[in-house]
């Protein structure tokens, strides 16, 4: 076998679509290109016509219990060329009423590395005699060493990672042709709004990722808060402990210390409650975003395969019946994939309008809170002054007068974070009512 790479650009994805059984039905001119098969060579022989001795058994048997489970799955795979080229990509499968169809782009991110050393591990295993479900399971142990909770969390983190790291790369890159783009009047329509969907498309995945990266200024405060309640819990210990020794004096100011005790402690149940929420928004998130990257993947795909379709024509005459059924064939379950992905992109929307309110009714509460902080802060200084109190005292309050200002400050910049959230959520809902749009008028 060939020690050579094939030539696979970053900018190109390949499409393939098989019947049930796996056999090859459709493939795009990249497919076609870097696996050196003539397209009657690939068509209606088995998917694994490309297989390459390097992918464990195990990591096919894993991507085929997600497809007949009806789950779509991404995997890293290395390929070879009918000439034993090897090429690598990052697979994306969805199963269709008739079939599967799969989506692939060449891996960059920081995932591949450590993938392609834990295929290597596998294939000696296998060679020594692994049973596949142990391998599957091989797989799974080395995933939630890794951090992530199972595959489906490795792999949807993979895609994510894989789309930016590919976006970052590209920045610089302009791809060039070479050819000029003749009209099909057939296609023009179709390539006018496939473009226009792939930009909104690109649109939406970057502000889906800035909103992602926000979640963690969101956890920072919300930690913020729960260890501010901590110590202002030590503060109105210290504060009960000083105006104690004051005696029937002190009271007035045991009692302040008190109430701001109960209050640290309503402070503390709020917190708790929100920081259950934020937990379901921040999973919220990611779910839109992956939504959001599958939705933006399927649109590229359909985008590339309009580009290649007049690309292949000498002239409008060359896009006869034949190459129309073809790509017509090829863009129908794209287009049914995609309106199935919005409906998902649809509810994670609605999920994070429902979290983002929750999220700041309970800002509003411990705000509430914090002013009732600040009125028995008012009323123990008060106090203070009347009895004659020392310096340690006034030390107690002032620490609880700032630990306060610290509430408001980090309460204050979790409502700004996440009404700017909210208005992140309405410009992307912009954007696929857009796409949608263009897509039934396609």
């Amino acid at each position: 076998m060939s020690t050579q790479e094939a030539d696979f650009s970053l900018h190109e994805l390949f499409f393939s679509k098989t019947n049930k059984k796996g056999v090859i039905e459709s493939g795009n001119s990249v497919f076609i290109r870097v696996s050196e098969f003539e397209r009657e060579e690939l068509l209606h022989k088995p998917h694994n016509i490309i297989r390459n001795a390097d992918t464990p058994r195990s990591v096919f048997k894993l991507f085929w219990e997600f497809l007949d489970a009806g789950r779509p799955i991404a995997a890293y795979v290395k390929n070879r060329s009918k000439t034993g080229r090897y090429y690598w990509v990052f697979a994306m499968a969805f199963p269709l009423a008739d079939g599967y169809l799969s989506i692939r782009l060449k891996p960059s991110s920081k995932y591949f590395s450590v993938v392609k050393d834990l295929y290597q591990a596998l294939i000696s295993e296998e060679a020594n005699g692994l049973d596949l479900s142990k391998g599957i399971e091989l797989i799974e142990t080395k995933i939630r060493e890794l951090g992530f909770l199972d595959y489906a969390d490795f792999m949807t983190r993979a895609l994510v990672e894989e789309m930016s790291s590919r976006d970052q790369l590209l920045e610089a890159y302009k791809k060039t042709d070479g050819k000029a783009r003749i009209q099909i009047q057939k296609l023009e329509a179709f390539i006018q709004n496939s473009m226009l969907n792939t930009h909104a498309a690109r649109l939406s995945y970057s502000k889906t990722s800035n909103l992602f990266t926000k979640t963690a200024v969101l956890l920072k405060e919300c930690q913020e808060i729960l260890e501010t309640c901590h110590r202002v819990k030590f503060v109105t210990v210290n504060l009960m402990v000083a105006s104690s020794r004051l005696q029937e004096a002190g009271k007035p100011l045991g009692a302040v210390a008190m109430n701001l005790q109960e209050l640290t402690t309503q402070i503390a149940k709020s917190s708790a409650r929100f920081e259950e929420v934020f937990k379901d928004y921040e999973k919220s998130v990611f779910e839109m975003f992956v939504a959001v990257a599958i939705s933006r993947f399927q649109i590229e795909m359909m985008n590339q395969l309009a580009e290649e379709t007049v690309l292949s024509c000498e002239s409008s005459a060359d896009f006869d019946g034949a190459k129309e059924l073809d790509f017509n064939q090829n863009c129908s379950p794209l287009r049914q994939l995609i309106g199935e992905n919005f409906q998902v992109v649809g509810r994670t929307f609605q999920n994070l309008d429902n979290m983002t309110r929750s999220l700041l009714e309970s800002i509003q509460t411990l705000n509430k809170v914090t002013s009732g902080m600040g009125v028995l802060h008012v009323v123990g200084k008060i106090e203070m002054v009347r009895v004659g109190a020392g310096e340690s005292l006034g030390a107690r309050l002032a620490e609880m007068d700032a630990l306060n200002q610290v509430f408001k400050k980090t309460l204050g910049n979790l409502e700004r974070e996440c009404k700017l959230n909210a208005e992140i959520c309405d410009e992307l809902k912009d954007h696929e009512q857009e796409i949608k749009l263009r897509l039934v008028n396609t």
